[in-house]
């Protein structure tokens, strides 16, 4: 089946990735911070342009001064009002954020306003409040003069260069939405041609891959196949769904275009159906009406009418916010429960021969191989790494201390360390082993749509989990369930799900039968 195949793929060498797609490596540049950059972006100009305000008070007034309450909360006024500014007029979007220029009108247009807005909402303040401190007064008294024309021109030099050197230190735009455009020649072409005239900078097409069509008649033919040419309209062309499959197993794409024409319903189904496993957006072409396929959006997407089959979860904003909460809660609980786990490592040292840590290999994020960490809970000798022979109730492989750590779950803590590093989350869906079986079956022969969990990073903890899934995987009825709630998570993800979920599991580290 193909979501074997993916498997295979990925635990397969990246020198035979590269051999097979014979492609320049520069093309395709990792996925870019977006949601981080923004924020530091934002933070430049607020450093930049309180700094500017600051210096230019000080060329015209005394240094002392500068320490004044109302020289400090007129300059608060006057940067809160450059970043609604901006904000506003759109600098903080990801396209002016990726953008390899600057847009020089947009940018004095908009500082002209926040310092225009900054200056008259002081002396309104000023106003309102004279004569119930004396703040505000000397806050009225500190724009007129040379001061705030200055701050015009020096604010605006001033912020740019430092936009300027931030472009200049990393290395230019990264692609904001790194597509690639898969299907047959015309409607790729019709395609291409739209996302190029398009006003908005919304896909960034860094490859085409042509859809595999069935043999045709060679007396009917008069063009040559596609995979013939070494491009398609200035970018690398490649052939076929398993290349395009590859390339988005080593994050090199965030969206795919799927441009057929209508009557090829049946081979767009099948293209979405693969690709929508995978953590990519996935968009289809419009004139497809011979298939059946809920679109989440049929909608004008910057600019061009497409129809949304699958959405990356997770993304932009909602990951950095997730991010965040594993990074806080497991430096947390680590701090927290560092005597707990000093303790755990003590005791099997002291009760059995080998080491303290069991590293196993798990599919993780977009199905690559992880290495998680767990308190070793067997005897060393007897250790399965790859989970050939799942744990089952009264495992004469485990030892007296693994089997207490076992059912308490205890000897997952040290996958808090597989957090930190980035493999694993606090919540989403259980990695499970190279070699995990359900009823005696691959877990993606059992369940076809089993990589589709493997869009998010797996957790410590989910959502299958708190409902009462876990355990040995012995009937393909308890895998399906697992992937269920795995995928409900995934789409109804939200950080108040989350903390149930963390709370839950608390609930039943000592009261739950399933853990042995």
């Amino acid at each position: 089946m193909a979501e074997t195949d993916i498997a295979i793929d990925i635990i397969s060498p990246a020198s035979t990735l590269s051999e097979f797609l014979e492609f320049d490596k520069s093309d395709f540049k990792p996925r870019p911070r977006l949601a981080l950059r923004t924020l530091g972006i934002i933070a430049l100009d607020v450093t930049v342009a309180a700094g500017a305000a600051l210096g230019t008070f000080c060329l015209f007034h005394p240094v002392a001064e500068a320490a004044s309450s109302s020289v400090i909360v007129t300059i608060a006024w006057l940067t809160l009002c450059m970043s609604f500014s901006f904000f506003e007029r759109g600098l903080y979007a990801a396209p002016e954020i990726m953008s390899p220029r600057l847009n020089w009108r947009k940018m004095a247009l908009s500082w002209l306003q926040a310092v225009a807005v900054g200056a008259l909402l002081t002396f309104c303040f000023a106003a309102v409040a004279d004569g119930v401190t004396a703040a505000p007064h000397g806050m009225a008294r500190t724009l007129p003069g040379p001061w705030l024309p200055t701050l015009l021109l020096a604010g605006f030099v001033a912020i740019s260069l430092a936009r300027l050197a931030c472009l200049r230190v990393d290395g230019g735009p990264a692609s904001l939405n790194r597509t690639v455009i898969i299907g047959e020649p015309g409607s790729m072409h019709d395609l291409l041609l739209r996302i190029r005239s398009g006003r908005r900078r919304g896909f960034d097409v860094v490859g085409i891959f042509e859809h595999e069509k069935e043999p045709q008649d060679t007396a009917v033919a008069t063009v040559a196949p596609l995979s013939a040419r070494r491009s398609f309209l200035g970018l690398p062309l490649f052939s076929g769904l398993d290349a395009l499959e590859r390339m988005i197993r080593k994050d090199a794409v965030d969206t795919v275009l799927v441009a057929l024409p209508w009557s090829a319903g049946e081979q767009a189904r099948a293209i979405v159906q693969r690709v929508s496993m995978a953590p990519v957006n996935v968009y289809v072409y419009p004139g497809m009406n011979a298939f059946d396929i809920p679109p989440r959006r049929a909608a004008s997407v910057f600019e061009l009418p497409l129809l949304m089959a699958c959405a990356r979860p997770i993304d932009g904003w909602g990951a950095v916010i997730k991010r965040a909460e594993d990074i806080v809660l497991a430096i947390g609980l680590l701090v927290f429960i560092a005597p707990v786990m000093l303790a755990i490592a003590a005791l099997i040292k002291l009760t059995s021969k080998g080491p303290i840590f069991f590293r196993q290999r798990r599919l993780g994020y977009n199905n690559r191989v992880i290495e998680v960490l767990k308190f070793r809970s067997m005897f060393a000798h007897l250790a399965d790494a790859d989970a050939h022979q799942q744990a089952s109730r009264g495992d004469k492989r485990v030892t007296r201390v693994g089997a207490w750590l076992r059912k308490a779950s205890l000897d997952e803590l040290p996958q808090l360390l597989n957090v930190l590093k980035g493999d694993m989350s606090l919540v989403g869906p259980r990695p499970h082993a190279l070699a995990t079986t359900a009823g005696g079956l691959a877990l993606q022969d059992a369940v076809p749509i089993y990589p589709s969990r493997h869009r998010v990073k797996p957790g410590i903890t989910g959502w299958a989990q708190v409902n009462g899934y876990r355990g040995a995987l012995d009937s393909v009825e308890k895998i399906v369930h697992r992937v269920n709630h795995d995928l409900y998570y995934i789409e109804n993800w939200s950080l108040a799900l989350d903390l149930k979920i963390l709370w839950l599991t608390i609930k039943l580290i000592f009261a739950d039968d399933n853990a042995f």
